[in-house]
């Protein structure tokens, strides 16, 4: 990128800027199990030695918040996928009316969450470090955008929870569309980098945004040997810096 502070900054946000594990994996299974969420405290959850490192294993196949449950279906059934490819099969068997409906109970579930346990839940959402503080400093860039699979209220929310005011219309809820799609909508002709530590949100070749995997999120060994740009967490400071506290 010529000169970065013209360019624009996107991030995922979940592997990125969140570790959202804990909450993924309760809310998740939450929804799949078809439990329901009100005034008394969400049951706990008890589960066979092991489970919670294969559902780890699978934590790098996420795209989108339905993929959740699929993972706690093919467990129950002692299915652990051992590739995105094992894994994307287990979708398309599933099909996109099943997906959706999978999707809208994790939605379910996280509102009812957040209504009657929001300290709770928010709780499960811990920012890694060094980004809270980043995300202070990048709060007031126009140019700086989250990308996400994960809805933008509740993003919005759990960075409230850390006193960080982040105005709704820089979180950009991509759904099913490519995030480079929404990029290139935003961005237009004006340079951009994008964090993210789903390989296949990234393009490498890309003349106008600039990719890099994240490796502090969940990424798969593949992963880490196909990416051309990767960054650790003690340089993300380093490569942010021009975008923060530049009042643009």
């Amino acid at each position: 990128m010529k000169n970065a502070l013209e360019g624009w900054l996107f991030l995922d946000f979940d592997g990125v800027i969140c570790d959202s594990l804990e909450e993924c994996f309760r809310s998740s299974w939450f929804a799949l199990s078809q439990t329901l969420i009100g005034k008394d405290p969400p049951p706990e959850i008890s589960f066979p030695a092991g489970y919670r490192a294969q559902f780890l294993l699978c934590r790098p196949f996420i795209r989108s918040g339905e993929d959740y449950l699929v993972v706690h279906e093919l467990l129950g059934k002692g299915i652990v996928p051992s590739s995105q490819a094992e894994f994307d099969t287990q979708l398309e068997v599933l099909g996109p009316e099943i997906l959706l409906a999978l999707k809208l109970r994790l939605y379910e579930v996280r509102e009812r969450l957040l209504e009657y346990h929001r300290g709770l839940w928010l709780s499960w959402n811990p920012l890694y470090a060094p980004m809270k503080a980043l995300m202070l400093q990048l709060s007031g860039n126009r140019k700086v955008r989250i990308l996400s699979t994960k809805k933008a209220e509740f993003i919005q929310e759990i960075l409230a929870y850390e006193d960080i005011d982040w105005p709704l219309d820089r979180i950009i809820y991509s759904s099913s569309r490519r995030k480079l799609d929404w990029i290139a909508d935003t961005a237009g002709e004006e340079q951009s980098l994008l964090i993210d530590d789903q390989i296949e949100h990234l393009d490498f070749f890309s003349s106008s945004c600039d990719c890099h995997l994240a490796l502090w999120g969940y990424v798969t060994p593949e992963s880490r040997l196909q990416a051309a740009k990767t960054l650790t967490l003690d340089q993300v400071s380093r490569v942010l810096q021009p975008w923060t506290n530049t009042g643009v």
